[in-house]
């Protein structure tokens, strides 16, 4: 009853899915003969787009790092001072890169720049709650025999605080990066800069032909970039250096001190020039800002009917995807695993295939199936479907990789098939895994479905954009508070059902 309930309330229609068929049939028969004339300026625009993910990237953990150490708990200067400051990042962080993409350039104007601060944003968010949860992990004994020494609080930082948070800086950065350049792709949408804009320019003008190029390159460009990151952290992790004396200790630490200041300024001086924004705008924008930002201050709460209908639209979007993406992941996963698929073939053609689902942002699969059942929130409500179908199937297939051989062998010496064994044996073994990844899913679900409306997909972000471009900013302020707080929810409930479960 739920199901169907949440079905209903997302305009699912099986009717208005087979007449839109023959629409998205002609779509991808148009998008089967790429236009690679076009690979020029689509290679420009990729290139801007990596740009982009990378600088805002690297300005993200470079600012994290200082202040996670402002905000641990456990080695803070102040506690009052770091609660306020963890409260105000953790409402900041519920607010989708997209929209503080679109606030932006309604600040300075359409081109890279605000896309590059908007996910520099959300990089130093995200950067700093991972540093922030490695510091408060510290063993508290660890911290108290640096300091039994005599070792002051800087002291304390230096040698048994940041070592390892340098370390840890690269890891996070792949991390945040391969977020970055999945969001990069679709900043274009609201005129951040990046492939995003001539992919907006190409839908409206019906160039499927140069569409096709775009996602072609656009794929093989974040798989290469994913193969990169993933072979650059797994060296990481199994890097030692060979120390063949004690001076060659001391010399290599010496470079690795001297070297360390030199590649953080060149980091700084390579990302002010890559800005390409003169002072004289900077300054109309920071005038600009302030005023939009006190004019969200006066929340306009007249405007909570479109509030509560926006958000409610919202999370049935999101809680959909996620039911239809968990019941169809339960499956694949099984065909996808490698201990458990019926073939290799069978494994590596599920593998490539979850590859392509969860490779394009859910707002590209919604502009895809907005052309075929129109707008409304059934096409955002199938382009998260597929996504999270993607994402889930591919971690729970690593959960189910990981389990002990004995436990798939126990049924199968009974005469069971691969597939019994999955059922009986190695699914309930594993189910508080896949509820706990799935919890996981809603909480980013949340995040997508706000978004999702920027191109008519339903949602809180229709109501959001359309308040943005009309610079209704008392409306919009309402917005955000009110996702904020729908999200923090959703975050709250969730981790209480994952200690539940556990």
């Amino acid at each position: 009853m739920l199901l169907i309930f949440i079905g209903y309330r997302v305009e699912f229609s099986l009717g208005r899915m087979l007449a839109g068929l023959p629409g998205m049939a002609d779509l991808f028969r148009r998008m089967a003969h790429p236009n690679f004339s076009y690979m020029g300026e689509v290679f420009e625009k990729i290139a801007e787009t990596v740009e982009i993910a990378i600088l805002s990237s690297l300005t993200g953990v470079m600012l994290a790092i200082p202040v996670a150490l402002l905000t641990s708990e456990n080695i803070s200067p102040n506690l009052y001072l770091s609660k306020i400051l963890n409260a105000v990042f953790a409402f900041f962080r519920t607010i989708p890169s997209l929209i503080w993409a679109a606030i932006l350039v309604s600040i300075f104007s359409i081109g890279k720049f605000p896309g590059m601060i908007a996910l520099s944003i959300i990089a130093f968010l995200m950067s700093l709650k991972l540093f922030r949860e490695y510091i408060e992990s510290i063993n508290e004994n660890q911290l108290n025999s640096t300091r039994s020494v005599g070792a002051s609080s800087l002291e304390v930082l230096r040698y048994c605080v940041l070592p390892n948070m340098m370390g840890m800086a690269v890891s996070v950065f792949f991390i945040v990066f391969e977020t970055n350049i999945r969001s990069a792709t679709v900043l274009g949408l609201v005129g951040a800069g990046g492939i995003g804009q001539i992919m907006w320019r190409d839908l409206n003008h019906l160039r499927y032909d140069n569409l096709a190029t775009i996602i072609l390159m656009l794929f093989a460009t974040i798989l290469l970039i994913d193969a990169l990151s993933f072979m650059v952290r797994k060296f990481l992790q199994e890097y030692s250096p060979k120390i063949r004396s004690l001076e060659h200790y001391r010399k290599r630490k010496i470079l690795k001190s001297m070297l360390l200041p030199l590649i953080f300024a060149g980091l700084v001086v390579g990302i002010i020039n890559s800005l390409n924004i003169t002072l004289e705008r900077m300054a109309v924008g920071f005038r600009q800002g302030s005023q939009i930002v006190f004019r969200m201050l006066q929340v306009d709460f007249s405007y909570y009917p479109r509030l509560f209908e926006g958000i409610f639209e919202s999370l049935m979007i999101a809680v959909f995807a996620t039911v239809v993406g968990g019941f169809f992941a339960i499956i694949f996963s099984f065909f996808a695993a490698y201990n458990l698929a019926p073939g290799k073939l069978v494994s590596v053609g599920m593998k490539g295939l979850i590859n392509v689902m969860r490779t394009f942002p859910p707002i590209i699969m919604a502009i895809i199936f907005f052309r075929g059942v129109g707008p409304g929130p059934l096409a955002g409500a199938l382009a998260l479907s597929i996504y999270t179908t993607g994402v889930l199937t591919k971690m729970y297939s690593e959960v189910l990789e990981n389990m002990p051989e004995n436990v798939r062998d126990s049924v199968l010496v009974t005469g069971a098939t691969r597939l019994e064994a999955y059922r009986h044996g190695i699914f309930p073994q594993t189910f508080a895994n896949f509820v706990s990844l799935l919890l996981y899913r809603m909480e980013s679900n949340i995040r997508n479905s706000a978004i999702l409306g920027i191109i008519g997909a339903g949602g809180i972000g229709t109501a959001l954009t359309m308040n943005i471009n009309w610079r209704n900013w008392e409306r919009v302020g309402l917005l955000l508070l009110g996702v904020s707080i729908m999200i923090i929810l959703i975050d709250r409930l969730s981790n209480y059902l994952r200690h539940k479960v556990k």
